[in-house]
């Protein structure tokens, strides 16, 4: 590895990160700018199959409505470095999901409010540089495994959500 695919890596690194704050903080516009205009993705083991930014996002919105807070952790990544506009990489992936109200994307029996799944698995990616910039070209993930916790099986838990999402009250 030479010294300057250090500085590649990072930028992987930090396009991938983008994402997942994207994600958790419902900012559509972030997460758009992570991909190239004719992304795929493939969520849960290709449940979810999307071909297209505008295509992706607009699912993205959809499915994690108002009533969906969660907390993406991506890490281990495993980049390789093809040539000097393309890149793969795999990362492990954990995430804790707090619904608040109903989501017809989760679970059966239907998730209806108050429920928390859990869940980790495998990211695999396809990376391209344009214009001296890294984008997501290929995304997807295969669980190992999604456990969704619903609240009449829970004793007195309670939930704080963060209507804000992470972002900084005055930021």
């Amino acid at each position: 590895m030479k010294p300057e695919d250090l500085a590649e890596l990072h930028a992987i690194y930090q396009l991938k990160y983008r994402y997942v704050r994207g994600l958790d903080t419902h900012d559509w516009p972030l997460v758009a700018s992570c991909f190239t205009d004719d992304a795929r993705v493939w969520y849960n083991d290709g449940k979810f199959s999307k071909e297209g930014r505008e295509t992706i996002i607009g699912f993205l919105s959809e499915m994690l409505d108002e009533s969906f807070y969660s907390s993406h952790i991506v890490l281990h990544p495993e980049i390789e470095l093809i040539d000097a506009n393309n890149a793969k990489g795999i990362w492990r992936l954990e995430d804790i999901v707090h619904f608040s109200g109903p989501n017809s994307f989760f679970g059966n029996p239907p998730v209806t409010g108050g429920e928390e799944m859990t869940g980790a698995g495998y990211y695999y990616d396809e990376y391209v540089r344009l214009s001296g910039e890294w984008k997501i070209a290929s995304m997807g993930y295969a669980r190992l495994f999604e456990v969704i916790d619903r609240p009449d099986a829970r004793s007195q838990r309670e939930v704080d959500l963060n209507p804000r999402r992470g972002v900084p009250a005055t930021g």
